[in-house]
């Protein structure tokens, strides 16, 4: 009898530390990954041979591999390589996340409760975003330092949108599989609401995209034309009545849109090169153009993109030097160079279309490709991102790339059972 109380105490345990995952990101990055290593921890005590064979993935794992051995190979040849030791040799850790994810998912009983508890925290997030728009300040009495821009429970961090949607795909495609279709697509409605008034707009930018995609691929279209076509007619009213009476939203509009061809410099008196450098993230290309032309082949080195900046710009041109280059594809070629990025970006392509060619039928075809939203748009060009290689940014891909495998092996899976 005290066996089965501590093994029902443990699962407890374990369901507990999976559920406040998307609450521990938000207290902070230290309590995040703490909580990522209790989840780590749980797993190795709980592993079990013969489950553990049903959610490793022999192709995956060397794919991996082959990632983690350059990972540390960049680490000996950066330029500075204390950078780089650090998040290049813990890497592991997020092959490891992985299969304790889809190791522990495998219960329909377990990833139910996690689901549904996530899906509460979204919806507090997302009330608590129009709370502080509303009110002035958030649910906790968090207020933002920047005009019309929304911090939300992450206090004086401008990233709850960038939080909201890495977890909306995972959370939609949830109930997009059990056939929740009203409450998907209220769940998007609100997400995009509460992206909308947060006021980051790469994000916006990126959840236009991802109902674009959702919209196109969706395949119940006589459930689409019905429910969609509704909501489109309050999004018009709505929006027409926020033009007409708020100046806030008049400011996004112009924010979202008209603002950013204000951004781009274009001064007759100035080169080229100062045009683009006056000019917001683009000014970014430039560094990175730079650096390549020292370290053309494998960059130089993970977490030295600041440091190499004020290395090779001009005098007058350090104060262009940030701590990261806020643009994925500008970390990756400036800090592991052309044969570097071509390995990274083949790599995580390999990792993304793994044993898609199992998927046989077309509506599943479409469901995968929803399923992978979050991941495509990782890796997009131009839009502003945080750094890919930094923890929580990291971190997030990884969970999302968890969650893309899980649902593409439940379609493969359902497809054996039919066939």
């Amino acid at each position: 009898m005290e066996k089965l109380k501590e093994i029902n105490l443990f699962k407890l345990v374990i369901t507990c530390l999976f559920c406040i995952m998307p609450i521990s990101f938000i207290i902070g990055k230290l309590i995040f990954e703490i909580n990522i290593l209790l989840m780590i921890i749980a797993f190795i005590f709980s592993l079990n041979k013969k489950k553990f064979s049903e959610v490793f993935d022999k192709r995956e794992f060397l794919i991996f591999l082959i990632l983690i051995i350059y990972l540390q190979f960049n680490t000996i040849i950066s330029v500075d390589w204390q950078n780089s030791f650090i998040r290049n040799i813990f890497f592991f850790r997020f092959y490891i996340l992985i299969i304790s994810f889809r190791y522990f998912f495998i219960n329909d009983y377990f990833n139910s409760k996690v689901f549904r508890f996530w899906i509460l925290i979204i919806f507090i997030t997302t009330f608590d975003i129009l709370y502080e728009f509303i009110n002035g300040q958030n649910l906790l009495g968090f207020k933002s330092d920047y005009a019309h821009r929304i911090a939300s429970f992450f206090n004086d961090e401008l990233i709850v949108s960038s939080f909201v949607f890495s977890l909306l795909i995972p959370l939609f495609s949830y109930l997009y599989l059990n056939k929740k279709y009203k409450l998907s697509l209220f769940f998007l409605l609100i997400s995009f609401i509460a992206i909308f008034f947060s006021g980051e707009r790469s994000v916006f930018f990126k959840m236009i995209l991802a109902l674009t995609i959702i919209f196109y691929f969706w395949d119940y279209k006589n459930y689409l034309k019905k429910y969609v076509l509704l909501i489109s007619v309050c999004l018009l009213i709505l929006s027409s009545l926020f033009i007409s009476v708020n100046k806030y939203f008049k400011h996004q509009i112009d924010r979202y849109i008209f603002s950013i061809e204000r951004q781009i410099s274009s001064n007759d008196n100035f080169s080229m090169r100062q045009n683009l450098l006056n000019t917001n993230y683009i000014n970014q290309a430039v560094v990175t153009y730079e650096i390549v032309k020292k370290h053309p082949i494998f960059g130089v080195g993970n977490k030295n993109y600041y440091k190499s900046c004020r290395n090779y710009m001009k005098q007058n041109d350090k104060n262009y030097c940030f701590t990261h280059p806020h643009q994925v594809y500008y970390e990756i070629f400036s800090e592991h160079g052309i044969l570097g990025a071509f390995l990274i970006l083949t790599i995580l392509i390999k990792l993304i279309t793994l044993n898609n060619y199992k998927i046989k039928n077309k509506s599943n075809k479409k469901k995968l490709f929803i399923f992978g939203i979050y991941l495509y748009l990782s890796l997009i060009p131009l839009l502003p991102s945080g750094s890919f290689f930094s923890s929580n940014v990291s971190l997030l891909f990884w969970i999302n790339y968890f969650f893309y495998t899980y649902y593409r092996d439940l379609l493969i899976k359902r497809e054996n059972l039919n066939n």
